[in-house]
């Protein structure tokens, strides 16, 4: 009789500890640190697009956050292509410097080529140029121009970005299905699938839901596997797949995903440990590795996909059962009403929480792909409560017709929700902060400024004044930084100190050749996130002000 009144309550105190845990990682929310996911460039020495008088002795690049251990390079190309540096790059203790030693070399113009892996397992790659000694023409590529892995949605997405997308989708919805199945099996035998027939229904379903899985999962593998390795080659694939986090998620999931062909429904303990281990290791990999501290992240990760497998893997059940198996979904339909609405309850929590600790503030909603989508989902997650309310009205009215009716709209809220998921599991919460190309053409001062990385902390800042020859050398340059969230802080002076001068060449007359002057300077000038006001002065010989103004956005 106890081991019954078990498996009559087992769901409400899954259900219950669901709840725990969520408020649980919401407590804990006051002691976590904001990080952003994807990892971001902040340094590079040498500076992008500059002129060295003699070689550097290495390449030294810093990130902001740690990078996985392993899928790392740093190359070096000269002029017509050839790889120069045949070195190792090394990762600092610490995973967040990446240092390549580079051999003699001779005067001319290099290209740095890097790829990485950041912590919630995307690939971030770029390029740029440096000269070395005398040689004509310029850097070539300037640093605003470097490539940078987004991971954003794009109308100019090609074939293979699309399918990444969509195999990404369909991923999410057969893990979620089948995890949500297996979940509900635990609770529903030997009551409701006592019969040959809801028993045959149930493990039908479940068999057709492991095939999907096991084939979303390899076509997610194979579009994804190859931006992780870059140029590195299938050689490295066992430095993906043992060496990374996302790579190790990929391989415990395999493994489960095949395991589960045998032993899924031949023993509760097994199938209750397998759902935890198949949604635990895809909580390994994503943004929930990104920000610390990891263990709350990847916890709330967890119960977030748990809660998400119950609501999609019962309505999955009742929604194919409706017609053929109505005498086991008459039987199932108040338990999972209860059990969904707890589900969705745990799901609001723990995405309100997640999303506190992702993002600065909420006013980062506004700025970035993944805001917008995650407000889709939020209305969408209220329609589906309007809903839940509805099934519930119907079932006590017992309204046959309006209770389908209203299960239809719950089953197109999901395909919905889920495909919102599947989108943002593979854009960065914070928006990417590029680096600042402005450029103002006056009447007879002309400049252009640069920022790079343009992110919070340390960044190189070039700018470049073209005034008439005749004007002679600048009498006073002024480049301030005001935060404009942040009314009781000064300007911030940048300490420019003059780099270059050069005469334009091409058919001027003597007295409208133009001069280019160029300052640097470099530091913590931008010391924290937000809306920055810049403002831009130059006198002249004549004591004439030029005066630009812009505004940007650091996140």
């Amino acid at each position: 009789m106890r081991g019954l009144y078990f498996l009559r309550n087992g769901a409400r105190v899954a259900a219950l500890l669901f709840v725990v845990l969520s408020l649980f990682g919401s407590g804990l929310f006051g002691y976590v640190q904001n990080a952003s996911a994807h990892a971001i460039l902040v340094k590079a020495e040498p500076e992008p697009n500059t002129r060295l008088q003699e070689q550097p002795e290495q390449i030294v690049l810093s990130f902001n956050e740690r990078l996985e251990s392993e899928l790392f390079y740093i190359k070096v190309f000269d002029e017509i292509g050839r790889q120069v540096a045949k070195e190792k790059a090394v990762l600092s203790q610490d995973q967040k410097i990446l240092t390549l030693q580079l051999p003699e070399l001779e005067d001319g113009r290099f290209t740095v080529s890097y790829h990485v892996v950041s912590a919630d397992g995307h690939p971030i790659e770029g390029a740029y140029v440096i000269v070395v000694g005398q040689t004509a023409g310029g850097a070539g590529v300037n640093p605003e121009q470097s490539l940078h892995e987004n991971h954003g949605l794009s109308t100019n997405m090609s074939l293979t970005d699309l399918l990444r997308y969509i195999f990404r989708i369909v991923y999410y919805m057969s893990l979620l299905s089948l995890a949500g199945v297996v979940f509900w099996g635990l609770f529903l035998r030997p009551h409701i699938l006592q019969s040959t027939a809801s028993l045959a229904f149930y493990k039908s379903w479940l068999l057709s839901l492991q095939r999907i899985h096991l084939i979303a999962l390899l076509a997610f593998i194979y579009f994804h596997f190859q931006d992780l390795l870059g140029d590195a080659g299938v050689g490295q694939l066992m430095s993906l797949f043992t060496g990374t986090w996302v790579g190790r998620s990929w391989a415990l999931s395999l493994i489960l995903s095949l395991l589960g062909f045998v032993l899924l429904y031949r023993n509760k303990l097994l199938d209750g440990i397998w759902f935890v281990l198949l949604l635990g290791v895809k909580s390994l990999n994503g943004h929930s590795m990104g920000y610390d501290p990891q263990w709350i992240t990847v916890a709330l990760n967890w119960v977030h996909l748990s809660a998400a497998a119950i609501w999609v893997g019962g309505l999955l059940l009742i929604m194919t059962g409706w017609k053929p198996q109505k005498e086991f979904v008459d039987a199932f339909l108040p338990r999972f009403s209860r059990g969904a609405l707890i589900a969705l309850v745990v799901l609001v929590i723990t995405g309100t929480v997640t999303t506190l600790i992702y993002l600065p503030g909420l006013n980062y909603l506004l700025y970035s792909q993944w805001g917008k989508l995650l407000i889709a989902k939020v209305v969408f997650v209220a329609l589906v409560l309007m809903i839940g309310a509805g099934i519930r009205f119907a079932m006590k009215k017992r309204n046959e017709k309006d209770l389908r009716d209203y299960l239809r709209l719950d089953l197109a809220a999901m395909a919905i929700i889920l495909t919102v998921v599947g989108l943002m599991t593979y854009i960065s919460p914070v928006p990417p902060n590029e680096p600042l190309y402005w450029h103002e053409m006056g009447e007879e001062v002309h400049m252009t400024t640069r920022i790079s990385p343009k992110v919070p902390g340390d960044n190189q800042i070039q700018v470049d004044i073209w005034m008439l020859e005749k004007d002679g050398l600048p009498k006073n340059i002024v480049l301030n930084l005001q935060n404009k969230d942040k009314k009781d802080l000064s300007a911030i002076s940048v300490p420019l100190v003059p780099s270059a001068v050069e005469k334009e060449e091409g058919e001027f007359e003597e007295q409208d050749r133009y001069v280019k002057y160029t300052y640097k300077a470099s530091g913590p000038f931008i010391p924290f996130a937000g809306n920055w006001a810049l403002e831009f002065r130059v006198m002249d010989s004549q004591d004439d002000e030029t005066v630009y103004k812009q505004e940007i956005r650091v996140y």
